[in-house]
């Protein structure tokens, strides 16, 4: 999968710009507030339909305008075909995508299109944040290889929606939760099920990146399902009622669900250094690509917003060098264009950028 081309309108300090990019290495270099961050942002657009710094919009959408638009060309080798794709989106919040001229109902539509992975400053939280970003970890993947898990979710989310509303209301209807408890917990127990089965295929593509790289250890998942194990999930939402009640939310469930990262043995947050957090967190997303690859023959475009400030130079050329081996295309940012210098011409494309303008070289 690769990005053959994007072309960006109002996305923060990028009033117009078009870009013809490289089926290999992406870099972009610049002084800080150049755009090279807004051009990994307006990549991300594209392939989400949203952006990854803010959930408001007006402050991605170029100051005075209405809306944004990012359109570009993806190609799928195995076909030999390319795809239009685009997307506007306004500070009201309007919402639409296309792919080749057709309207695409969703955000999903648009990550099957262009399945794209970020690592900036806040992936380093997936070992030491709060599990939401773990459990996004885990839907990333299991999206991208199980075709239904996107209606399941949507199910799920609807379901845990209203029993939440009924939960709030001053005067519970008893038999109405009991209802909505038992339209909850197959969904529930399907999204537990599909998750187990994607980390325990995941295992087995962490341990060849993990070899490739020096200064971790034995990397393994455990998951925890959001609810006690060898418990059923319908048993535990009714023995929940009265709590569920007073706090006026859904207390267990695949909503509560996590993941702990163990090196050797021990919780990763508690054994590694900040380095060594930083260089296991690029092993586990490059793990989810290898495992994309095995599982649908494409390959997916990395978003690496500073690399040189987040890896000293031996572990970004491993990390570089993997990608290569995955054939995964890439956009990588710095300031200094002397950080690059160990990157293959042939196979790269330089870009500065200043003031929100693009140039080779």
């Amino acid at each position: 999968m690769f990005l053959n081309s994007i072309d960006i309108s109002k996305v923060r300090n990028l009033v117009s710009v078009s870009i013809d990019c490289h089926r290999k290495a992406n870099i972009i270099y610049g002084a800080n507030g150049s755009g090279k961050t807004s051009l990994l942002e307006a990549i991300f657009l594209l392939g989400r339909g949203r952006s990854f710094k803010h959930r408001d919009l007006r402050l991605v959408v170029n100051r005075g305008q209405d809306s944004l638009v990012v359109s570009g060309k993806v190609a799928r080798p195995i076909s030999d075909a390319e795809h239009q794709l685009g997307v506007m989106r306004s500070v009201k919040g309007d919402f639409e995508a296309r792919c080749d001229g057709q309207n695409l109902s969703s955000a999903g539509q648009l990550a099957s299109e262009l399945p794209i992975q970020l690592v900036d400053a806040h992936s380093f939280s997936l070992l030491e944040g709060g599990p939401l970003q773990r459990r996004q970890f885990i839907d990333w993947g299991v999206f991208h290889v199980e075709h239904g898990y996107s209606d399941l979710w949507r199910r799920f989310q609807k379901a845990l929606k209203q029993r939440n509303q009924l939960l709030r209301h001053g005067r519970i209807d008893e038999e109405l939760l009991k209802l909505w408890s038992q339209e909850l917990a197959p969904l529930n127990e399907m999204i537990a099920e599909q998750r187990k089965e994607y980390i325990s295929q995941l295992q087995k593509f962490i341990s060849p990146v993990v070899d490739a790289f020096s200064g971790l250890g034995a990397v393994s998942l455990e998951y925890s399902q959001g609810w006690p194990e060898g418990s059923s999930i319908i048993d535990v939402l009714l023995a929940d009622k009265e709590r569920d009640i007073a706090t006026g939310t859904t207390s267990h469930g695949a909503q509560r669900a996590d993941i702990k990262v163990f090196v050797d043995g021990v919780a990763a947050a508690d054994s590694l250094s900040r380095g060594q957090s930083k260089l296991l967190v690029y092993a586990l997303k490059l793990a989810q690509a290898a495992h994309y690859q095995s599982a649908t023959g494409l390959s997916c475009v990395f978003l690496l917003d500073d690399l040189p400030a987040e890896l000293d130079y031996e572990n970004r050329k491993d990390v570089l060098a993997y990608l290569d081996h995955l054939q995964c295309q890439y956009f990588v940012t710095g300031v200094d264009k002397k950080d690059f210098d160990g990157i293959d011409e042939k196979l790269s494309q330089l870009f500065h950028v200043e003031h929100g303008v693009f140039s080779k070289g």
